[in-house]
């Protein structure tokens, strides 16, 4: 009886094994070339592994992704992969979802307060900073002798956009970077922010609406926190005819095959790089390891290095 009971047990739990091998895949805009790589990559890695993947598209809204953490609960998902668009639309969602012992791990980006299995993310605040390094050591550009440096920020909230802002202007105000680097970003005649959302069109019309206040023959750096945003800055200067690309230093984030392509061209300087690919091949791996053997990461924080687009740019070099 004993030994039947014991048999029982572990069909039962091979069974639950068998149906429980759907892993929800939440990310904030497929459109997203970057996103894209991130998904295919941990799909592929996914289904070598045993599993099927339910995708979910926020589209770029906050707001959607709530529900789509709560349809995974309803499905029974047996673990929860999340690029999440705000830290704090999510947090009790997911909080719900790890109370019922459903494992999460945030990509790209992250949010706190939860309990995660993993954080698998780009080191976006080391990745600001090394933008700002550029700048600094690389760009042989005289803070002095710039008119001004604008910086198109991401989404209020997104924690991609609060670690890049972040990187990138504390090392401007930092003694290494030099005490007349730190008066430009002291100078907010000199230091711009304006907000594009990390969408093409979005920083395009916002640019296009400040450029009637910018010097036509003044020298601009513009650093956007995301390569679809520096496409848009871009297209802005290049569809007002009283300004000169050139006078402009373009700088993206991501690595985009469209970034590269526009470093090539010389409209954009550089663009930090990121491994989306890895970061989805990664991910899978983690949640096998946690579903299969109960294994969890030595450190949840799993910060993945930045690299710069033309390699030889690289300031640490």
């Amino acid at each position: 009886m004993k030994k039947l009971i014991l048999l029982s047990l572990i069909l039962g739990n091979i069974a639950f094994g068998a149906a429980n091998k759907k892993i929800a895949l939440m990310m904030s805009n497929r459109s997203n070339e970057f996103f894209g790589v991130l998904e295919q990559s941990f799909v592929e890695e996914a289904k070598k592994l045993g599993y099927t993947v339910d995708v979910y598209d926020a589209a770029n809204d906050a707001t959607k992704q709530p529900s789509q953490v709560e349809d995974a609960i309803v499905k029974k998902s047996a673990a929860i992969v999340i690029n999440p668009l705000n830290k704090d639309a999510t947090e009790g969602v997911l909080n719900d979802a790890t109370s019922r012992d459903i494992p999460v791990v945030t990509v790209d980006t992250t949010v706190e307060g939860v309990d995660l299995l993993a954080k698998i993310a780009t080191d976006n605040e080391d990745g600001g900073k090394f933008a700002a390094e550029w700048i600094v050591k690389k760009s042989n550009i005289n803070p002095e002798e710039l008119t001004g440096l604008i910086h198109m920020r991401g989404i209020d909230g997104h924690t991609a956009h609060i670690a890049r802002y972040k990187g990138f202007k504390d090392y401007l105000e930092s003694a290494e970077a030099g005490e007349k680097w730190n008066a430009l970003v002291e100078d907010n005649k000199k230091y711009i922010e304006l907000t594009g959302n990390f969408a093409q069109d979005v920083a395009q019309n916002v640019l296009e609406s400040k450029l009637s206040a910018l010097d036509p023959k003044g020298k601009y750096i513009v650093y956007n926190e995301n390569d679809v945003m520096a496409i848009g800055t871009i297209g802005a200067i290049q569809n007002d005819s009283r300004f000169n690309l050139e006078n402009f230093t373009i700088i993206g984030f991501d690595g985009s095959s469209e970034g590269k392509k526009l470093v090539d061209e010389k409209k954009m300087a550089i663009t930090v790089v990121q491994d989306f690919k890895f970061i989805g091949k990664q991910a899978a791996i983690v949640v096998d390891k946690y579903l299969k053997d109960n294994q969890s990461p030595e450190n949840s924080e799993m910060p993945i290095e930045v690299i710069m687009y033309p390699e030889n740019q690289n300031p640490r070099n």
